[in-house]
């Protein structure tokens, strides 16, 4: 059997894609996966994916350049859609084969953020990926996010780390600034760490270098800008543990099994993006106005309370899942 696996965006979710393709090599199906670039380089040469087909966003714009995509993407017997956004809706109507879409609880989301009692029963993205596959027979009993460490990365990034020393990884950054942990006590919680005797790196994209600068005055080795997705992975899988914004490197950690503290301000837990209980905790306020924000992209008001979670309460959280 062929599939064809459709998350063209963003990073984590892409991710956590893997916690249903793994499973299938399993079964004997060869899956293949289409996302965005450059996100479709975390796939290469996993041994559970068949194929991995990147397409620039820029390139699939139009009606024409979709449905030109889809003449491409031949002999397969089914195909899912995990993402279910405009693009995809009108590419799954140009495929031949019978595709099957996820539903994304996009309503019980929205909701949630007008109906706070709705975020007691909280929702996980590996979950309902999941689902889909029942329909061709398939039942993933415990989908969780996995992603083999590449020897080449691990190489180099063992090459920029410092021997001997136990490695907690700082992820400041976040698609939209109101979902980042403030900077200053980001930098706290390194010193803290630090005088802890843990060496803190500094993880994140270009736009993450001045944070990581910012860091970096702690004693904290900055690193972002300056790796790869697949080399980024394998620092992650060097570290102790990850602390982390409502982002990607939350599913980075879990897909190479470290452990992860995710910290929710105005997003919220129960959307579906925190670690399982065995991968880390998310760590949230939990306000009586929590959440106010669907992607943290706007918040409902400035002073951001959601995120008044203090430093120390962030190390020790932190130290607890260590010692677990």
């Amino acid at each position: 059997m062929r599939i064809l696996v459709i998350r063209l965006s963003s990073l984590g979710d892409v991710i956590l894609t893997s916690s249903v393709l793994s499973e299938l090599k399993e079964r004997g199906i060869k899956a293949d996966l289409l996302t965005f670039k450059p996100f479709g380089e975390l796939f290469k040469d996993q041994p559970f994916i068949n194929r991995v087909i990147e397409v620039k966003k820029e390139e699939l714009k139009g009606l024409k350049e979709i449905r030109e995509l889809a003449e491409d993407l031949r002999d397969y017997d089914f195909a899912f859609d995990l993402h279910d956004v405009l693009r995809t809706k009108l590419l799954r109507h140009f495929l031949k084969c019978k595709v099957f879409t996820y539903k994304k609880r996009g309503l019980l989301r929205r909701l949630m953020t007008v109906f706070k009692p709705l975020k007691a029963k909280w929702l996980f993205v590996p979950h309902l990926y999941a689902e889909p596959f029942k329909e061709i027979g398939i039942k993933i009993e415990n989908p969780r996010p996995y992603l083999k460490v590449d020897g080449k990365s691990l190489k180099r990034v063992e090459e920029l780390l410092p021997k001997g020393r136990e490695l907690v990884a700082l992820a400041p950054g976040a698609r939209w600034p109101n979902k980042e942990y403030p900077l200053e006590s980001f930098k706290r919680v390194s010193e803290l760490l630090l005088k802890e005797g843990f060496k803190v790196v500094a993880v994140g994209g270009k736009e993450e270098r001045e944070k990581g600068k910012i860091l970096e005055e702690t004693g904290a080795i900055n690193l972002c800008g300056e790796l790869s997705l697949k080399e980024s992975l394998a620092l992650i899988s060097k570290c102790s543990l990850v602390i982390s914004n409502d982002s990607g490197v939350v599913h980075m950690a879990r897909a190479v099994k470290t452990k992860v503290l995710a910290l929710f301000g105005p997003t919220h837990p129960a959307f579906g993006f925190a670690p399982f209980k065995e991968e880390g905790k998310a760590l949230t306020l939990n306000l009586p106005c929590s959440p106010c924000s669907l992607h943290g992209k706007k918040v409902r008001c400035r002073e951001r309370v959601c995120f008044k979670i203090p430093p120390e309460e962030v190390v020790k959280e932190g130290m607890k899942l260590l010692e677990k």
